[in-house]
Order: structure tokens, then sequence, then C-alpha cells
């Protein structure tokens, strides 16, 4: 594995004052090429989402198999978040973020070509675990590149990843599926979808392979500890390097572990418009593909812009605390999953609504939950052990929703369409069980995010 042994160190040559604006010119390359490689690792995991109605109309798979690949592959998701965010305090993050990135999009373009189901699971759990690999490796880039003090901004400006990765995925697979669906028949229409998705990928690959850099140490700059004041001895150094006490702190928190907990009935509810969300709105409301598309798209586009300011916010308005707004964030999550599957008629402007609500809860509940929070409460060198429990959490939480899902949507024989289970009431009104679970899950991530209120980092 010596392939992703970290950079060897170089001496500092550079002088003094040109330090910090070597530091200033490396971050945003840093902070750039992280932004739009993660959003690459979305658009080969999302590719699934756009495809389903499609794949099950189509007789490709049952909606069953496909809850079963989705639960396969975020679970992998969460095992590969967990190893690799121990493996990258310790790696070169340059090369193991390409790396996961190129399986992914070889995982991703295999299923284009139709594969029988049990082989699409083992493939889509490859994926889920190469695609474990790209947050740690983002979330120990911004340890080791930034200081404290202004992680949590960084942290937010990189969780728009998350929401530009989904509205690319969405958009950009639907229209290929439609276009080539006129020309191709339906068939062909999600195999494209797939194919369009793993380009981007590979695109992605070169690009981060080419610009990212491992650690300011292998560019022959001092750590950021060191430039930033932030080690003042020599204990204090061997602390700040001592990799295998700040994860076995990490390990042993509750505090990260519940955040962990919090996380993964946040993304029972999250995975719901990611992955169902397009499905939802085509049978329940019976919007067309491309409009459902764009609706759904709209949370991610609100979401990006939550994201980049939950950091900023927290870090300046609330002097790093993030329990408030992740309290607030809660609240919107909620109300707009209730907005969008409590209302039983098809009406734009609340759905619209909707997923206002939903973007800014998840913008800020995604950088928080997802693994900020976490990190906060670790040593600089367990970062990505710290963001690894986190994720693991997010993810079985997931694969779990997934599964769950996927017995939640029935096939009417005579006709081929999908529809939702559910119980309808003396008055007409029909309340599907899809919508209870997932507004449940939603409850109880606040409940939990509130137990760590008053915890503090080791």
């Amino acid at each position: 594995m010596g392939f992703f042994s970290p950079a060897p160190a170089r001496p500092v040559t550079i002088p003094t004052s040109e330090i910090g604006s070597r530091f200033r010119f490396i971050r945003i390359r840093q902070v750039s090429i992280m932004l739009l490689g993660y959003a690459l690792f979305y658009v080969c995991r999302l590719a699934f989402s756009a495809t389903k109605k499609t794949m099950i109309e189509q007789g490709a798979y049952t909606a069953r198999e496909i809850g079963y690949v989705g639960s396969a592959m975020l679970i992998a998701y969460a095992i590969g978040k967990f190893v690799c965010g121990f493996l990258a305090d310790r790696a070169n993050i340059r090369r193991m973020f390409a790396f996961g990135l190129f399986v992914s999009s070889l995982a991703t373009m295999s299923v284009g070509f139709h594969v029988p189901a049990v082989m699409l699971m083992v493939i889509w759990f490859v994926n889920g675990f190469a695609q474990g690999s790209g947050s740690p490796c983002c979330v120990v880039s911004l340890a080791r590149w930034w200081p404290n003090r202004s992680r949590g901004t960084y942290y937010g400006i990189w969780s728009c990843s998350n929401n530009l990765g989904e509205a690319i995925a969405y958009v950009v697979t639907s229209v290929i599926m439609v276009r080539v669906g006129l020309a191709y028949g339906a068939d062909m229409a999600w195999r494209s979808g797939f194919w369009g998705a793993a380009m981007f990928g590979f695109i992605g690959v070169v690009l981060i392979s080419l610009l990212m850099r491992d650690s300011p140490q292998s560019e022959g700059l001092p750590s950021v500890a060191e430039w930033e004041g932030e080690i003042k001895g020599e204990d204090e150094k061997k602390n700040a390097t001592d990799v295998k006490r700040g994860q076995k702190i990490a390990l042993t928190s509750w505090a990260v572990w519940m955040v962990a907990l919090s996380g993964g009935f946040f993304c029972m509810s999250r995975y719901a418009i990611i992955d169902w969300g397009i499905f939802f709105l085509e049978v329940k409301k019976g919007y067309a593909t491309e409009t459902a598309a764009w609706i759904i798209t709209l949370n991610s586009i609100v979401g990006a812009v939550s994201s980049g300011l939950s950091g900023i916010i927290s870090d300046r308005v609330f002097k790093g605390s993030r329990n408030e707004l992740a309290l607030i964030a809660g609240i919107l999550n909620i109300t707009g999953l209730s907005l969008m599957m409590l209302v039983p008629f098809q009406c734009i402007w609340i759905d619209v609504a909707a997923m206002v609500c939903f973007g800014l809860a998840v913008g800020v509940l995604l950088t928080f939950l997802g693994g900020l929070m976490a990190v906060d409460l670790v040593p600089r060198v367990a970062a990505g052990a710290a963001l690894g429990i986190a994720g693991m959490g997010n993810y079985i939480g997931a694969g779990v929703s997934s599964a769950v899902s996927g017995f939640l949507v029935g096939r009417d024989a005579a006709t081929g369409k999908a529809y939702l289970f559910g119980h309808t009431f003396a008055n007409g009104y029909t309340l599907d069980y899809m919508s209870v679970f997932w507004i449940g899950m939603a409850v109880l991530s606040v409940l939990c995010a509130l137990t760590v209120w008053k915890a503090r980092p080791r």
C-alpha cells in the first residue's frame, strides 16, 4: 500500500514573508478541487435515483431489488467511510481521493450494461465502499490546510459539493435519459444515465490528480498548526502529531457516537428525497419526470447556499457552536417533509416551498451531523476518524431507509404502474406509510442532536 503513503515532507525553504501568500494560493485551489471532486462522487452515486422509475416500469429490476441494491450501497458506504476515515489520517489524500472516484466511475459505467440483479448488488456495494473514501479525504485536507478558528467556514463551503453533485446528477441524468429515450427507446434511456454519470467521474479523476495537494509539509511549508500558532511547545507538538492517541479519543467519545446516531436518523429522511423524491412526485402527485427532477433539484440549489453559510454563521455568530443552527434546521427538515408528503394533491408552489425548507435544513444538517460536529470534538489528527464514525452512522441509517422504502412500494400487475402502500381514511384522504416513516426519522434526529448540546472537545 506504499502508493497511498503520505507525500514526504520537504524542507521549508520558502522565505517567511512568502509563506502566507503560498498558503492562500494552495488553499483556494484545494477547496475548489475538493468542491468539484466530491460533487462528482455524488454524480456517480445518484445516477440510480433518476433512473429508478424507468428501470422498474421497463421490468429491468423490481422495486424490491432496487431497494436491496440501494441498501447494499449505503451500508458499504457506511463501512467505507469508517475504514477510509481512519486510513485517511495516515494517507496521501490526493491519491486516495482520485483512486476512490476512479473505482466509483468504473462501477457506475458497468451498471449501464444491464447486469443481473445479484451482480448489480455486488457492483453497487463496491461503488459504495469506494464512495466512502471521498469525504474523509476532504475533511483530512481541511484539517491539514486550515486552522481551527476557520474550520467551520471552509467545511461549510466544501459541504456545498453535496448539493452541487445532486443538482448535476438530477439535471444531467434526466436530460440525457429523456433525449436518448426519444431517440433509442426507454431501455437505452436508463443505461445512458449511468454512462453519462461515469464520464463525469473520469473527468474528475484527472482534475484531482493534477490539482490536489497532500499536506503543507509536502509543499515545503510548515504545518498549519505551527504556522497559525496553535502549537506553542514540544509537548503540544508531540500531542498534535499523535494519530493513535487522537483516534482513540474519537472512538471512545459518547458525543461523537451520538452525533453519528442523530445523523443516521437525519440521513433516513434525507435519502427519502435523494433516492425516492422524484419517484414520489411522479407516483403520488402525477408529475412528469423532468418536472419532478427540477422540483427535487431546487432543494440541492438552496442547500448549497445553506451549506456555505452554515459554517460561516456558526463560526462568526455563534462562536463555533453548532447546536442552535442544528435545532432550527431540524425543525425546518420536519416542516419541509410534511409539506411535500402530507399534502395529497399536486400544487407546484407547495412542493417548491417544501423543497426550499428542506434544502435550507439539509445544507446545515449535512454539514453539522455529517461530520463537523464530530470533528469539533476530537484532536486535529483524528479528523478522519471522527468523520468516519459520523459517516458510518449516517449511512447505515440511509441504507436501512432504502431497504424499508423498497417494501413500501408496489407495482400493479395489470397496468405495470408503481404505487405506494398506505391507509385510506373515511374522508378519502390516503396516508402512505412511506411518508410516516420518513417524517418520523426526521423527528428522532432532532431529539438525538439535543443530547450533545453541552458536549465539549476532548
